[in-house]
């Protein structure tokens, strides 16, 4: 492709400005691309001019929009012709900064602006030392873990009434406004749960003792907002609840034969607590080593030296705030039920978001930078490794990878697991005990 114009200015940390000027003839050529794929694409006839595609097109793609898909479509083209040309390597989406639509005949002008990956250095190539009680399984633990799990199979059954008292165990309807929005975390039919703080919150008890079975009582309280900064800076609900029936809760006793029903195939107590302890040293093994390799990026993450630019905390920023927004939406929530959840606001929250997504770019970069310090390499296995738990077992085809611009994105989580690896086999690990 011939520029009419190509000037490049550095503006530090890896930002660069490209300014570029497409010949006419070269825009012409890509315009004739670009209806020759959309006629491909609308099945249309074979050799038709590009008027005769718009005219057959106008119904279901107005001009403005064929305007914009043509501009897209050339842009794209001349920008990565432009990095290779300059021989850049983008670690984020080019910006684009178009004032005109590219027409026939015509040479077309246009800015971007490219961030490329930071040139990053470490104090230190060498193992880290970080300091951690690791986890282990005690017969307290195991004795604690037995409780729940026989609290988890406790069935209640009706008890005499009498008055409602703290601790007691009740079944009930209550629905709970806040304004006139029905709560549906405080409201339900048939609800059981303990006379306890941890159930329901506590102006909500309070205002249930004392009462009898079949009563119905409207109990209005206030509850402070999470981070309040004024006394009155509460949410005030009201709750009509009708007590159904006192209960009585029945803990399972750990015998063989509730052993035998409740798991099988386990036979005995004494095998579901083999096993049961075995289950637990996975886990234990498992958080010691996120635990390990989690506390070893942050110490790797203090040597990193260099400028980032800030383009990259935003990307950062960004798509950390989507994958919660993408996992909240599987689960039928949204911010605000979040954010009531975890007792925090938005901008307490922003700032929590910002610091973290902060710290998780550059312990991704420390990483990046100690795999390239050391002369690490990649192996097959490495790539497919990374590429499992990216995309999936059938998307590791390189090819297919390429072709769709991921394989960069496979290479450096692939980069990043291997440094993290060696980070946590030669990291030098103390105890509050060993160093005391």
């Amino acid at each position: 492709m011939d520029f009419e114009k190509l000037e490049v200015n550095a503006t530090g940390a890896g930002a660069v400005e490209i300014e570029v000027s497409a010949s006419a003839n070269d825009i012409h050529a890509l315009l004739g691309e670009f209806y020759d794929a959309l006629a491909e694409s609308r099945n249309l006839q074979n050799g038709a001019s590009w008027a005769e595609i718009e005219k057959e097109l106008a119904d279901s793609l107005p001009s403005e929009h064929l305007r914009e898909l043509r501009r897209d479509f050339v842009i794209g083209r001349v920008t990565g012709e432009v990095l290779r040309a300059l021989d850049v390597a983008p670690a984020l989406t080019p910006r684009i900064h178009a004032l005109e639509y590219p027409e026939d005949g015509e040479a077309y002008s246009y800015a971007l602006a490219v961030i490329e990956r930071p040139e990053l250095t470490l104090s230190s190539y060498d193992p880290v030392r970080i300091e951690m009680e690791e986890s282990i399984v005690t017969d307290e633990h195991l004795a604690d873990c037995v409780a729940e799990i026989l609290d988890q199979h406790a069935q209640y059954v009706e008890d005499d009434p009498r008055p409602i008292r703290q601790g007691d165990h009740v079944k009930v309807d209550v629905t709970t406004l806040l304004g006139d929005q029905t709560v549906a975390r405080l409201s339900g039919k048939g609800m059981l749960f303990d006379v306890d703080e941890h159930a329901m919150p506590a102006p909500f008890i309070k205002g249930m003792l004392g009462m009898h079975v079949g009563e119905t009582r409207t109990i209005e309280y206030a509850v402070e907002r999470p981070r309040a900064i004024a006394p009155d800076d509460v949410d005030r609900y009201v709750a009509t609840v009708t007590v159904l029936s006192q209960q009585r809760k029945t803990t399972p006793e750990l015998t063989d034969e509730w052993v035998r029903e409740t798991f099988p195939p386990v036979e005995s107590v004494a095998s579901f607590l083999e096993e049961l302890r075995r289950d637990m040293e996975f886990d234990a093994r498992a958080l010691n080593k996120d635990t390990k390799a989690r506390l070893a990026n942050i110490e790797l993450e203090k040597r990193l030296q260099g400028e980032i630019h800030d383009d990259f905390y935003r990307a950062s920023y960004k798509a950390q705030m989507d994958k919660l927004e993408r996992e909240l939406a599987m689960q039928g929530k949204t911010l605000d039920d979040y954010f009531e959840e975890e007792k925090t606001n938005e901008e307490e929250f922003s700032m929590k978001m910002l610091i973290r997504s902060g710290e998780s770019l550059r312990q991704g970069f420390a990483l990046e930078t100690l795999f390239e310090g050391r002369g690490m390499t990649l192996s097959d296995k490495d790539i497919e490794a990374a590429c499992v738990r990216l995309l999936g077992s059938d998307s590791c085809d390189e090819e297919a990878l390429r072709s769709s611009g991921k394989h960069r994105v496979v290479e450096e989580a692939a980069k990043r697991m291997k440094a993290i690896g060696w980070l946590v086999e030669t990291a030098e690990v103390t105890t509050p005990r060993m160093k005391a």
